[in-house]
């Protein structure tokens, strides 16, 4: 990973969705995609994530815990692609297996990052999915 990548800011009207049932989780990754200027919108559960996605949030990405308290990070997944929706979606778990792994790749996350320790990954791959569209404003 580079630090150029790193180093990109988003646009102000880009979005960052964390789902994650844990509050002190949530907060981090919030302090910790701060600095790329996206707004950052945390939720504890899959459906107040869903509540609040509408076609205006774009450009947008999210992370989002495999374990949610209400649905796993895959049935998040899939009900934003029944809704017609691409968002870049990146999942997190404590506990991952290689079949979680496999699984959550073939629904087209961008990645799957075991917690804890993904500050730089996790970061790097927001700038990156978020540059695209700040470069053209």
């Amino acid at each position: 990973m580079s630090r150029e990548s790193q180093s990109v800011t988003a646009s102000a009207s880009s979005t960052v969705f964390i789902a994650d049932g844990d509050a002190s989780v949530r907060d981090s990754l919030a302090r910790l995609v701060a600095p790329l200027g996206a707004s950052v919108s945390g939720y504890a559960t899959g459906a107040a994530l869903l509540a609040d996605l509408c076609g205006d949030n774009l450009p947008a990405v999210i992370v989002a815990d495999m374990r949610l308290p209400d649905m796993t990070g895959l049935e998040l997944m899939t009900e934003i692609s029944r809704r017609g929706q691409r968002i870049p979606t990146i999942l997190l778990s404590r506990d991952p297996d290689v079949s979680t792994a496999v699984n959550a790749m073939r629904a087209g996350a961008v990645d799957f990052l075991e917690k804890p320790g993904i500050d730089r990954v996790l970061l790097g791959h927001i700038a990156r999915l978020l540059a695209p569209h700040s470069a053209g404003r």
